[in-house]
């Protein structure tokens, strides 16, 4: 195994989605299990994990025993959604998976070796969030994806593209710098007032724009301009010298202008040699521009770079499905 399990525990401070309490509950995380109020979810039973901001989502294989008031709370007879209040929902989905992927890989290990498989078995430690990432039966390419902090490594654990700052855009879904912002729009007409205000988890490029539009609407109103400003220069500042253009050709991709992208793309490349996140971007831009078939064998080629690159693995999915319901 390329985790070994040790004895820890994380309590936290949680209620349940769209539940109204007086008082939070309590939670546990340990080695082996998550406990809810006295609810005890073993890590075997948990199929994914995800969060954003306070809320925390837990996926249940089916048949997962629960209480008859945790019950209650299932989303779609398989999620338990919690808004945390104590430590952060990240810690919290952190901890569960970098526990219950080491309870993950054993459990398909021993899947295996029940077949006589076991040499398929292969897994690494991912060094940002130190998960197990199983790689059983499958092919070893150049880079490593994290399924549980979308992070990038090498197969010698060494951290290529750190997914705390670059991952995959919430509204462009392309690969760039990712980070939050709260977008303010204020509102005024004749005796009716009010705001809104949002947070977007979205990369530079998709950041101006938002930007941008939010001035333009903010702008006889006064109240939201300061707002829109700084999201503009949050935007366009501090980015990494060498990934300085890589907003400018994820706006040209997107356009379809996949000629001018790619020169900026294949730039990129002498330090990142086939990073399959710029392939990817790469793929969408051919796509965008009309070129199927050269969109495609880029994204192919991402996959051959990073063979569990789950993004473009779902892009590839999506251009299967549309093409099987074209027939």
């Amino acid at each position: 195994m390329a985790t070994q399990i040790q004895s820890a525990n994380l309590t936290f401070k949680y209620s349940f989605a769209d539940t109204f309490v007086f008082f939070s509950m309590n939670g546990n995380a340990s080695a082996t299990a998550i406990d809810l109020n006295g609810t005890e979810i073993p890590y075997a039973n948990i199929v994914d994990t995800s969060s954003r901001d306070k809320r925390f989502v837990i996926a249940l294989a089916p048949n997962t025993k629960l209480d008859e008031k945790t019950a209650k709370q299932l989303k779609e007879n398989r999620y338990l959604v919690l808004d945390v209040s104590k430590p952060s929902a990240h810690d919290i989905k952190k901890h569960v998976d970098r526990y219950g992927s080491g309870v993950w890989a054993q459990n398909h290990r021993q899947q295996l070796a029940s077949a006589g498989k076991e040499n398929l078995f292969h897994a690494v430690t991912c060094p940002h969030c130190a998960a197990t990432i199983d790689l059983s039966e499958c092919e070893r390419t150049t880079y490593v994806y994290c399924p549980y902090c979308a992070s990038i490594v090498n197969h010698s654990q060494q951290l290529i593209s750190n997914s705390d700052t670059y991952t995959i855009c919430d509204e462009c879904h392309m690969y760039d710098r990712v980070r939050s912002y709260s977008v303010f729009y204020f509102y005024f007409l004749l005796v009716v007032y009010g705001y809104s205000l949002k947070k977007r988890f979205v990369c530079d490029a998709c950041a101006t724009s938002i930007a941008q539009r939010a001035l333009l609407l903010n702008f006889i109103f006064i109240l939201g301009i300061p707002s829109s400003i700084y999201m503009w220069i949050k935007a366009q500042s501090g980015r990494d010298p060498y990934f300085q253009d890589l907003a400018k050709a994820n706006k040209l991709a997107r356009r379809g202008k996949y000629q001018e992208a790619d020169e900026i793309y294949d730039r990129l490349f002498s330090l990142y040699p086939e990073h399959p996140g710029l392939l990817m971007n790469k793929g969408l831009g051919h796509l965008h521009g009309g070129d199927g078939n050269g969109g495609v064998s880029l994204l192919t080629r991402s996959l051959k770079a990073c063979g569990n690159y789950l993004p473009s693995i779902q892009f590839i999915q999506r251009i299967q499905q549309a093409a099987a319901q074209a027939k």
